[in-house]
């Protein structure tokens, strides 16, 4: 199964990470001095608080997907073969369709493009660089059933120390 990434809002610290290390990998770069005075990178992902706890504002490449629904010209896709929407920037019109219906508010325009952008999940490597950049692992890259293990094994664990101390 194809990973995804997970947040874990009681790790966070933050710090922004994640938000500068996905928007220096859109530049191809790693370091932050070296970006290009004119070139604005893409914000893929950002950070909010809401009532208190972070939020990163990234897709969260949805079952049912309602961008996906939304996008006028099909650029917005959910392959069966992999685990998160695609995004063929070539067919995009920049309309913004997909932002409105967008639960998590996920797309950007990309205004030296004019087209809309969203996270690909960095496909092309192991390890997204927004999750290696997490120091505090409120960001994690796991397949699905592998994280939802883990969830419930700790919870376990937080219950069996519970009931030992009462």
């Amino acid at each position: 199964m194809n990973p995804k990434i997970f947040f874990r809002p009681e790790r966070c610290m933050l710090c922004f990470s994640c938000a500068l290390a996905c928007q220096l990998n859109s530049l191809g770069i790693l370091d932050v001095r070296k970006i290009p005075r004119k070139q604005r990178p893409m914000q893929r992902i950002s950070v909010d608080i809401r009532q208190g706890t972070p939020w990163p504002l990234m897709c969260r490449h949805c079952v049912s997907a309602p961008c996906v629904e939304a996008c006028i010209t099909g650029s917005l896709v959910k392959p069966k073969s992999q685990s998160g929407i695609v995004h063929h920037p070539e067919t995009c019109v920049g309309c913004g369709s997909c932002l409105l219906v967008c639960p998590f508010s996920a797309l950007t325009y990309d205004e030296k493009d004019e087209k809309m952008t969203k996270c690909n999940l960095c496909s092309e490597e192991e390890v997204p660089p927004c999750v290696r950049a997490c120091q505090s692992k409120a960001l994690v890259c796991r397949p699905p059933d592998v994280f939802t293990s883990e969830k419930k094994k700790n919870f376990a664990k937080e219950m069996r120390r519970f009931r030992e101390a009462n």
